[in-house]
C-alpha cells in the first residue's frame, strides 16, 4: 500500500489537519493516480472497480486547491485535509 507521504505534498494518512492546502503540483501531481476510502483499504493492493476513485481533476476554490475523484457512483471534490484524511492511494 503506497501511503501519502509516498507524494509530494500529500503528507500523511489519517491526518485531519484544517491547515493542509494543496499546491497547484502538489494536486497535480496526483492526477490520474487510482485511490480508495479508508473504510475499503481491506480490499487493497488490487480493489475491485466499485470500490477504486481516480482523481480526475484540478480546481481553485474559495481561494484552496482542490481535487475531483472519480468514482462509479459520482464525483468527490476534496481539500488537502480530506484527501489526506480519507483516501489511501492505490499502487502502481
Amino acid at each position: 500500500m503506497k501511503q501519502m507521504t509516498d507524494f509530494p505534498g500529500v503528507d500523511s494518512l489519517g491526518d485531519w489537519d484544517p491547515d493542509l492546502r494543496f499546491t497547484v503540483e502538489e494536486a497535480v501531481a496526483v492526477l490520474n493516480r487510482e485511490v480508495v476510502r479508508l473504510e475499503d483499504r481491506a480490499c487493497l493492493p488490487n480493489p475491485p472497480i466499485s470500490k477504486t476513485g481516480v482523481v480526475v481533476g484540478v480546481l481553485t476554490m474559495n481561494e484552496q486547491i482542490e481535487v475531483l475523484v472519480k468514482f462509479t457512483e459520482g464525483i468527490e471534490q476534496l481539500v488537502k485535509t480530506e484527501f489526506c484524511g480519507d483516501f489511501v492511494m492505490v499502487e502502481d
